[in-house]
């Protein structure tokens, strides 16, 4: 009788275990997979990798461009005289002693300049010096004098290209298949434009430039003779040119130029310790020379 209560029990409490699996079955959530980490997923949802534009920001910075240039310059200075003379110590009665004569001579010197970049390009800034000895002649009853004068000049350039082989920058661009030239330059076609145009590749498309300027100038002057020396420094007057230049090279010129200088000189002792003369001192000069643009 226990044997069989025993038996009857153990088939209870199986259906109760078999019923509460059962029911733990129907309850349970659905099956969604193995846990994906966010940044997985994030990725999942976007375009794919070969279908993705990447987006590159590149900003450009576009500086225009001047142009410095050094030159050396030789030629000759036609004397034009010495006007206007007047006495002075001992020789002040002497008034309106007319005009003494100045001999030729050879004239040398060296400039430095700069041209304003973009719209401005034609108009420029230099500073030059140069020598020369135009002597003055005897005459009149004063004695001849060796007379030099150097000059400093600060001059106003204005210029204009000529000779332009061809209106098509691209042309003369050697790097418009480049992203940079060899100076680091970066060339981004823009219209009919390159951020990388400069003055020099302008110079080999055009050639040939005329140009004029005009500035102050001051003057150092020192007139000698069997008197001994007398000197007039830090006269102040006025330099005006007016030139032709040719680029055999983008970065390299020859040129020719007219220069003419109008100053008052002051020699108080050019007829001796106590006697002198004053006047106008004006010089032609025709100089040719090499510059260098960079």
């Amino acid at each position: 009788m226990k044997q069989r209560g025993r038996i009857i029990v153990s088939g209870i409490l199986g259906l109760v275990a078999a019923a509460n699996m059962a029911l733990a079955q129907t309850t349970m959530a659905p099956d969604t997979g193995p846990l994906v980490p966010p940044d997985r997923a994030v990725r999942d949802e976007r375009v794919p990798a070969d279908r993705a534009v990447v987006v590159e920001e590149r900003v450009v910075e576009r500086r225009p461009e001047g142009e410095f240039y050094v030159a050396g310059f030789g030629g000759f200075t036609l004397g034009q005289g010495f006007s206007n003379v007047d006495g002075r110590g001992t020789l002040a009665t002497q008034n309106n002693l007319g005009n003494l004569d100045t001999a030729n001579s050879v004239i040398y010197g060296m400039k430095a300049g700069y041209f304003l970049p973009g719209r401005w390009n034609w108009l420029g800034l230099e500073v030059e010096g140069f020598n020369t000895t135009p002597n003055l002649k005897q005459q009149d009853g004063l004695i001849g004098s060796h007379l030099r004068v150097t000059t400093m000049a600060f001059n106003v350039i204005a210029r204009k290209r000529l000779g332009c082989r061809n209106n098509n920058r691209d042309h003369y661009d050697r790097t418009r298949h480049a992203t940079y030239d060899k100076y680091g330059r970066h060339y981004e076609k823009d219209g009919q434009h390159y951020d990388g145009w400069s003055p020099e590749d302008e110079n080999e498309r055009c050639p040939l430039q005329v140009y004029a300027g005009v500035g102050p100038a001051i003057f150092f002057a020192e007139t000698s003779n069997q008197f001994g020396r007398s000197g007039d420094a830090g006269e102040v007057g006025v330099n005006a040119l007016t030139g032709i230049k040719y680029f055999v090279h983008r970065n390299v010129a020859i040129f020719g130029e007219y220069k003419f200088n109008y100053a008052g000189f002051d020699f108080t002792q050019n007829q001796g310790t106590t006697a002198g003369i004053q006047g106008n001192y004006k010089a032609s000069h025709f100089v040719g020379g090499l510059a260098i643009h960079f």
